[in-house]
């Protein structure tokens, strides 16, 4: 394995790209994007593409007008504060409720364990829900094998969402779907700085650089829904972000 990063890394917003409708093809927005900014990519280029991005173009939306509040969605949105339709929405997206407060958290269809199923109201087009993408390690792979034609480049994609973590205040980045790259970096054999070999150690790249993009991306009006990550040293190869997912038999927290 190689080591995670050299010296310097950049990151690069791409700036300047178009409200995203359903229906839009999003590696076409992304190299339209690329091919109207000052730098062109180049070989050992990450692109990291927010979910909503995506989740929007692939029609993975609610309209608020047609969301029928469940009683056990009212019951929820009462105890949390939140609105009853995203309560319903994050229901209909889990396929299991491992608490309903005082945070409503769930293991989505995706295998994601998060709060409210991922979905979300911000950046959301007016009177609609967002919901994570159906498989965002399948997005990943469309965007990353049509970027990597146009462009003669392996060029991983990595998919985001903003979560919180457990034991841990503040939400960051994270990456729920990725191609073109392994997610991890494998420390296991190398020596640390006393000569002591290292038995195990996992560093989750994908996230380090999912969490590393959200600076420039910003959460809120910054219209920076993807950014090019530059100088950093990966393996290439069939990773996806369901790798990232640990198995429920080795849940920590039981």
């Amino acid at each position: 394995m190689h080591r995670m990063m050299k010296n310097r890394i950049e990151l690069i917003p791409l700036r300047g790209i178009q409200l995203v409708k359903r229906g839009d093809d999003v590696a076409s927005l992304l190299v339209d994007a690329i091919e109207r900014s000052s730098t062109q990519l180049e070989a050992g280029d990450i692109v990291v593409v927010t979910h909503s991005m995506i989740s929007i173009a692939e029609g993975s939306l609610y309209d608020s007008s047609e969301i029928e509040i469940s009683p056990r969605a009212a019951l929820i949105a009462g105890e949390t504060g939140h609105s009853p339709s995203s309560v319903e929405v994050a229901l209909r997206e889990a396929d299991e409720v491992i608490r309903d407060h005082p945070v409503l958290i769930t293991r989505t269809k995706q295998g994601i364990i998060t709060d409210f199923s991922g979905v979300d109201e911000s950046n959301a087009p007016p009177g609609s829900i967002i919901a994570l993408p159906r498989n965002p390690d399948v997005s990943a792979r469309r965007i990353h094998e049509k970027i990597s034609r146009r462009y003669g480049l392996g060029i991983p994609i990595i998919v985001t969402d903003t979560q919180g973590r457990p034991w841990r205040k503040g939400a960051v980045n994270l990456a729920i779907g990725l191609a073109g790259m392994y997610p991890f970096v494998e420390n296991a054999g190398k020596t640390d700085l006393h000569g002591r070999v290292l038995r195990s150690s996992l560093v989750c790249l994908a996230d380090q650089l999912a969490a590393a993009s959200e600076l420039v991306m910003g959460q809120s009006s910054e219209g920076i829904p993807a950014v090019i990550i530059r100088g950093v040293t990966f393996d290439e190869g069939e990773g996806s972000a369901h790798q990232i997912l640990r198995k429920q038999s080795e849940n920590l927290f039981r």
